[in-house]
């Protein structure tokens, strides 16, 4: 009878034991994805102010207008626009 007891102790913790591995292996696997997760969060929090703080500056007029005619050549009504190109200048060498 004793021996049967022991057999029965031994296989649950024998049982015990994988468990207790796997359910390790389980927590470190948990904390890499947490990590991951942790730097994605961060990382999205870095792009959410920096949306606001251009959001920000777009919604000041002046702003908004300097940015139009910079980028789109955006004129009032009224004004001349004048574009100057840059001359090109030849990179061939003349034979010296």
């Amino acid at each position: 009878m004793k021996l049967f007891a022991i057999i029965i102790l031994s296989a649950i913790i024998i049982f015990l034991s994988v468990q207790i591995y796997r359910f390790s292996g389980l927590t470190v696997s948990a904390q890499n994805d947490f990590s991951v997760m942790k730097a994605k969060l961060d990382q999205a929090k870095l792009d959410a102010a920096d949306f606001q703080s251009e959001l920000d500056y777009y919604t000041n007029p002046v702003n908004l207008e300097k940015e139009l005619r910079a980028r789109f050549n955006y004129k009032s009504p009224g004004e001349n626009m004048i574009i100057i190109v840059p001359s090109t200048s030849s990179a061939t060498s003349s034979g010296q």
